[in-house]
């Protein structure tokens, strides 16, 4: 007779265990139930080399629901039937459907440590937030003047298209083309031309950071593949760098008519010293203090320069009174070009003279 629902439900314990078997229909399937009332499904069956005779678990029956569910994670009538026909397959077959399950298990459990292993590697990629954060740290850290500019660059145009909290190891070409035609629409083909390139170093980095064995102990792991931003194309091909030099009549008019544009006395010095002293870097200029300019020899030394080296530069009469009038003001404390009022920097920087220039033009 076969099993029912109904009849497993009034099985009832009795004072010691007993087995009941379906019969002929399904040789060896039945049901043991304990003293104390729990039912499991069973399947009776003579091992294949030794024929002695075994008892393979299936799994418990707890009832079903509504919707004819098994209920607290047993087995169904219809899932012990299906385990059963898989058991005696296997006995069929001249194997122990016992010995195949363990190993079954055993690599079940494998696969599912291997599995979890995977996923909290994963968890612990770094997101694209962290490898642009570290990106920009390294360069701080080697001195790169441009880091802040690369900071606030990539803070402003690249979480807009891909959120922060995205691993590093899954941005594709298609996040890149996002974050840049964000850009292009804004008519920035310049800025475009930027975060592109910032992006691919900050990418190169990531693969280095991962592959460096100096930081073979840290947690933090990106797991970058390929640079995805190798194979979007730059989206300006014909930027350049100008070509045309102001003329001497040109650097005159701006020399004379720098204090009619309410620049900061500061910034309109800085930018004829820029011209006075031949040219130098922005920076360069700005970070002179009072020890670095000899007077009597008529030259200043550069030691903050982008190569790290020392550069000494003459000076003529053009510079003299720029720098007299410089080291005359007690205000900047030795630095030739202190914090200037509203100034959002430490200290006069890039940005302000940038902002100057783009006044007068």
């Amino acid at each position: 007779m076969a099993f029912t629902i109904k009849l497993l439900d009034s099985l009832t314990p009795k004072e010691k265990p007993y087995r009941q078997f379906e019969g002929k229909q399904r040789a060896g399937f039945g049901v043991q139930v304990s003293s104390g009332g729990k039912v499991t499904f069973i399947y009776l069956y003579r091992e294949p080399i030794a024929n002695k005779q075994r008892v393979m678990t299936l799994g418990s029956y707890y009832g079903v629901d509504r919707d004819g569910q098994a209920k607290n994670g047993g087995l169904s009538l219809k899932e012990a039937y299906a385990a059963y026909a898989d058991a005696k397959r296997i006995h069929e077959e001249g194997r122990d459907p016992q010995i195949i399950r363990d190993e079954r298990l055993v690599q079940e459990n494998a696969a599912r440590r291997a599995e979890l292993d995977r996923l909290k590697r994963e968890s612990a990629m770094g997101n694209i937030q962290q490898l642009l954060n570290a990106y920009v740290a390294d360069m701080k850290v080697q001195g790169k003047r441009s880091w802040a500019d690369v900071e606030q660059c990539l803070n402003n145009n690249v979480y807009a298209a891909i959120p922060a909290t995205t691993k590093a190891k899954d941005i594709s070409p298609t996040d890149i083309r996002a974050v840049l035609a964000a850009i292009i629409t804004r008519e920035k083909m310049t800025m475009a031309n930027k975060v592109r390139a910032y992006l691919s170093a900050a990418f190169a980095f990531g693969i280095e950071w991962d592959n460096d064995a100096k930081r073979h102990f840290e947690a933090l792991r990106f797991g970058i593949s390929t640079n995805p931003v190798r194979d979007v194309p730059k989206p300006d091909k014909h930027t350049h760098a100008r070509d045309r030099a102001l003329s001497g009549e040109e650097v005159k008019q701006l020399w004379d008519l720098l204090d009619n544009y309410g620049l900061h006395p500061k910034t309109a010095a800085a930018i004829r010293l820029l011209f006075a002293l031949g040219g130098q870097r922005v920076e360069e200029i700005l970070g002179l203090h009072a020890d670095d300019v000899d007077m009597q020899n008529q030259y200043v030394t550069l030691r903050d320069t982008k190569n790290g080296t020392t550069h000494v530069v003459p000076f003529g009469e053009v510079a003299l009174p720029l720098l007299q009038e410089r080291l005359c003001d007690t205000s900047t404390s030795g630095a030739l070009f202190g914090k200037i009022k509203g100034d959002s920097a430490d200290d006069m920087g890039y940005h302000t003279i940038s902002r100057a220039v783009n006044r007068i033009c």
